[in-house]
């Protein structure tokens, strides 16, 4: 099961990473043959705070990184439950921490507008649960329904299929400090880290030298490579389109924000509603 995991993550990066680069070139071809040309300005996401160099750190992370941590170790074991400690999530909490801050001090010293390019004043705080709240209504449900359906089929050839390994350390473990350390990184830790550096700079970026909708699907087909297994490949893309829906929508990043946290709660209270009890 870990094999086809691997090789079906390995064959979705190559797709993505390939149709990128034969995309942006192509896009650039065509705005220069005619500059009327502005896909990337079209929606309600901000584009123009973004340069050339911003493509080249998008490469650089988004790529360079998986390709680095594939070299430094290509064989390196699954997490899985068991590893899971208390330690290692308060450690991964502190490491997106402290990309963010690096990625907010990137953008701050090129004197970079952070309102105004993630729309973090666009709506009021009214609008901005009333966009987050209809858009996530819509979006859980589905999500789950297509999660639910993507495990029958895909049990059918498989079999049975294994928890997430979070998931099934959440469940097992009756260290209270674990839990409560792994709801703060899951359900308000991770969906800030993700939306900035997935919809704000990724989306953003790609829209900048692309258009709205070549960004969406590469950007929902990274996020979901970058950390979905077998069993949420079909549901996470499915989540980040609509994340995506939302943030273009509103032009308000605080939308993606907002249903991600909803999301996320929604699975966690799911996960202690049937967490066995000693």
């Amino acid at each position: 099961m870990e094999a086809i995991h691997q090789r079906i993550q390995n064959d979705l990066l190559v797709f993505g990473w390939v149709a990128f680069l034969v995309a942006v070139p192509l896009f650039a071809f065509l705005r220069q043959r005619d500059p009327s040309l502005r896909w990337h300005a079209q929606g309600q996401v901000a584009t123009q705070s973004f340069q050339w160099i911003d493509l080249a750190v998008v490469v650089i992370f988004f790529l360079g990184l998986k390709l680095l941590v594939v070299a430094i170790a290509p064989e390196a074991p699954t997490p899985d439950a068991t590893n899971l400690t208390t330690t290692a999530i308060l450690t991964d909490i502190l490491a997106k921490i402290a990309m963010a801050s690096f990625l907010i001090f990137w953008l701050v010293i090129r004197r970079m507008d952070l309102v105004e390019t993630f729309g973090l004043a666009r709506l009021n705080l009214q609008a901005t649960l009333i966009w987050g709240g209809v858009v996530g209504i819509l979006a859980v449900p589905l999500v789950m329904a297509v999660g639910h359906e993507a495990k029958i089929h895909l049990e059918q050839f498989v079999g049975t299929l294994p928890e997430q390994p979070i998931v099934a350390a959440f469940k097992e473990s009756e260290d209270t400090v674990f839990k409560g350390i792994t709801m703060i990184g899951v359900v308000l830790i991770t969906p800030v880290f993700e939306e900035l550096f997935y919809r704000g700079y990724l989306y953003g970026v790609t829209k900048r030298f692309s258009d709205r909708f070549f960004a969406t699907f590469f950007s929902c087909l990274i996020f979901t490579v970058a950390h979905s297994g077998v069993i949420t490949l079909l549901p996470i893309f499915t989540l980040a389109v609509f994340l995506v829906l939302a943030y273009e929508l509103s032009g308000s990043l605080w939308v993606p924000i907002l249903i991600h946290i909803f999301f996320n709660l929604v699975n966690v209270i799911g996960m202690l509603v049937i967490a066995p009890t000693a």
